[in-house]
């Protein structure tokens, strides 16, 4: 039976690579990444929320342009 690659590549140092031999089974393997993305994000969030206590957020970085650099 034929196989069915997905590779999905999420940043410089994060590749997803899923195989299977149905849309089903690829669709079960999509499910468990949502639900680990899921955990990462309820975890991540708490972290943030421990260094950065509403109130105390550092305000966002300017943008970096030629104007800011002179």
């Amino acid at each position: 039976m034929p196989r069915i690659v997905i590779s999905m590549r999420l940043g410089p140092m994060v590749k997803i690579d899923i195989e299977g031999s149905s849309c089903p089974e690829i669709a079960e393997a999509l499910a468990g990444f949502e639900k680990l993305n899921d955990t990462v994000d309820s975890m991540f969030s708490d972290l943030a929320r421990r260094v950065f206590p509403e109130g105390e957020a550092e305000p966002p970085a300017k943008p970096f342009s030629e104007e800011t650099a002179s």
